[in-house]
C-alpha cells in the first residue's frame, strides 16, 4: 500500500480502512459500506493517488458513474482535490462520464466497426417511445397487434410494454432467435417484434441507450477493437457500482 504523503497530509481525516482502499492500485477492488461513508471521496482519493505516483496518466484512467449530475459533481470533486494536491498534470482527458456516455465516445471512435453510420442519433427514454410510436405497425405487425394488444389497455401502454422488452432482450443479451424458437406465442411474437425494432434502428441510422451498452459489449468482445480499448485503459473505476445490473 503507497499513499502519496501530501495526500496524507491535506485529508488527514481520512481512517485507515479508507487509506487502505485509496493506497490499492493493483488487481480488482470492490467497496462496500453504507450511505454517507465517503464512498466517493475515496474514489477521488485514490484517482488522485494513482495520478499523483504516475501510475496512470488521466487518459488512461475511466471513472464511471450512474447520473449526469453525479458524473458532472465527481469531475468537480476531483478537479477541487487535483488543485489542493498540486498535481501537474492536465486533467481534460480524464474519461469520466456516465455508463451510457462512455460507451458512446468509444462508439463513435470505432463507428465503423458497428452497423451505425456517421451522425447518429441517440434516443433517450422519450424520443425511443417515440420512435416506436412511429414505426409501430412495422414493429409489431398486423399479427401481433391483432393478437397481444389486447395484453395492454391502450396503444401507448403497448408501446411502454414493447420497450421493456426490447430493453430488457438487449441489456441481458438474449438471442432473439431463441425466443422465436419457444413454444410460447407470445415470446415468440416479441422475438420477431425486437428483431424488426433493432433492424430499424441501424436503418433509420438511430441507438437507444440499451443497444448502446450492448454494441460496446460486442465492441469489447472484437479481437482488434477490444485490445486496442484495454490497452488504453490501465484502471477503471465505478461510483454506484449498485446501480447497474451487475
Amino acid at each position: 500500500m503507497t499513499i502519496n504523503e501530501k495526500l496524507r497530509q491535506n485529508y488527514p481525516e481520512l481512517s485507515a480502512s479508507q487509506l487502505e482502499i485509496i493506497g490499492c492500485t493493483r488487481g480488482p477492488l470492490l467497496v462496500v459500506a453504507g450511505p454517507g461513508s465517503g464512498k466517493t471521496l475515496v474514489l477521488v482519493m485514490r484517482a488522485l493517488n494513482i495520478l499523483l505516483q504516475n501510475l496512470a496518466k488521466p487518459e488512461e484512467m475511466l471513472i464511471c458513474t450512474f447520473t449526469e449530475k453525479a458524473a458532472f459533481e465527481l469531475r468537480d470533486r476531483i478537479l477541487e482535490a487535483a488543485r489542493k494536491l498540486e498535481y501537474p498534470g492536465d486533467l481534460s482527458g480524464l474519461r469520466l462520464g456516465t455508463i451510457h456516455s462512455i460507451c458512446n465516445e468509444f462508439l463513435r471512435r470505432y463507428r465503423h466497426h458497428t452497423p451505425l453510420g456517421n451522425n447518429y442519433e441517440v434516443l433517450d427514454d422519450l424520443t425511443q417511445l417515440m420512435f416506436i410510436f412511429e414505426n409501430f405497425k412495422s414493429i409489431m405487425g398486423p399479427e401481433i397487434e391483432e393478437k397481444y394488444l389486447g395484453r395492454w389497455t391502450t396503444r401507448w401502454t403497448a408501446i411502454e410494454g414493447a420497450r421493456k422488452y426490447f430493453n430488457k432482450i438487449a441489456e441481458e443479451l438474449i438471442d432473439p432467435r431463441e425466443l422465436i424458437e419457444a413454444t410460447d406465442p407470445f415470446l415468440q411474437a416479441i422475438g420477431s417484434a425486437y428483431q424488426i425494432y433493432e433492424s430499424t434502428l441501424y436503418e433509420k441510422n438511430r441507438i437507444d441507450f440499451a443497444h448502446q451498452e450492448k454494441l460496446f459489449y460486442h465492441m469489447l468482445q472484437d479481437p482488434l477493437v477490444g485490445e486496442a480499448i484495454t490497452n488504453e485503459i490501465k484502471y477503471v473505476m465505478v461510483d454506484e457500482y449498485q446501480d447497474t445490473n451487475y
